[in-house]
């Protein structure tokens, strides 16, 4: 005897509306508005013309776009640099590359160095893992006041201070909140994977290297990202540690308080803004899609 059985539909519940999401929202949209209004505006005022339409109109549109503005700060953004030859300076090609390579080395040694010790801290089970984890949480907890002269005078003793490659070396540490983002992520991981690799006769770092990294490579490239658009715009370490690598964010800076040439007024200030902001968004907007892509495994066979 067949019997036919039918399953009634399982009806979706709906997500209740409340007033704190309501408030979010509109929070978010206000927020996002207002991001988008003032790089429109910086943009649009790149192109006007200081002395005319700025002064007359520094709201609207310009009335004849002009790229005078661009064309001042190739030939007259630079830093000038005291040393014992005498004074020299760093044109802005040069602070561009200064940026580019302080942001780079640092964004990629602040994303390794947390991820790889997450990984060791949540997959390898000793009371020293314990503590990493600890102190990592403890740091995150109490405030650092004052250790700015005795880090430049490590950094100094050790031939860090002035260099680039020793500011790659300062910032990787494990300590901070993505230490605490890798270590959810491989404690989450199931061992089946490691199991099946030990198996296969792989050791601990051919694991590491073959296995682990290609899994998180997303969320690594994704927190890489982040890290290099902050270091890319931080001017307070450059400017302190790099006397003579000025990147393009201490550029900013010295434009910003400074008034003795024709780059001290708005809009060649925002055409400044937006050269710097243009590698960031170029990449953003070629690598967006696969740093935040898909970050669920699955499949495992038994």
């Amino acid at each position: 005897m067949q019997m036919n059985i039918f399953k009634r539909p399982i009806a979706k519940k709906k997500e209740k509306i409340t007033p704190l999401s309501i408030v979010i929202v509109i929070f978010l949209i206000l927020y996002c508005l207002a991001i988008i209004t003032l790089l429109l505006w910086g943009f649009v005022s790149a192109f006007k013309d200081n002395n005319t339409d700025f002064a007359i109109n520094p709201i609207g549109l310009p009335k004849q776009w002009v790229t005078d503005n661009f064309q001042n700060v190739f030939n007259l953004f630079y830093i000038p640099i005291e040393s014992e030859a005498g004074t020299s300076y760093v044109m802005l090609p040069q602070l561009f590359l200064y940026g580019f390579l302080y942001a780079l080395g640092c964004a990629f040694a602040a994303s390794i160095v947390p991820c790889i010790t997450g990984y060791l801290c949540a997959k390898f089970n000793y009371k020293f893992s314990k503590l990493i984890y600890l102190i990592v949480v403890i740091a995150m907890i109490l405030p650092i006041v004052g250790n700015l002269p005795a880090e430049i005078s490590m950094a100094k003793t050790f031939g860090l201070f002035d260099q680039i490659w020793g500011m790659w070396i300062l910032k990787a540490n494990f300590l901070g909140l993505y230490f605490i983002v890798f270590y959810n992520y491989f404690k989450a991981l199931p061992d089946a994977y490691i199991e099946a690799a030990k198996i296969d006769g792989a050791s601990n770092m051919r694991i590491l290297l073959q296995l682990i990294l290609p899994m998180v490579r997303p969320l690594f490239f994704t927190v890489m990202l982040i890290n290099f658009i902050n270091f890319w715009n931080d001017y307070q370490v450059p400017l302190i540690y790099l006397e003579h690598y000025p990147t393009i964010a201490v550029g900013m800076f010295n434009m910003a308080t400074t008034n003795i040439n024709s780059l001290s007024n708005i809009p060649a200030r925002m055409a400044a803004a937006c050269l710097m902001l243009t590698p960031v968004l170029i990449i953003f907007l070629a690598f967006h899609k696969k740093l935040l892509g898909n970050l669920t495994m699955g499949g495992i066979k038994g």
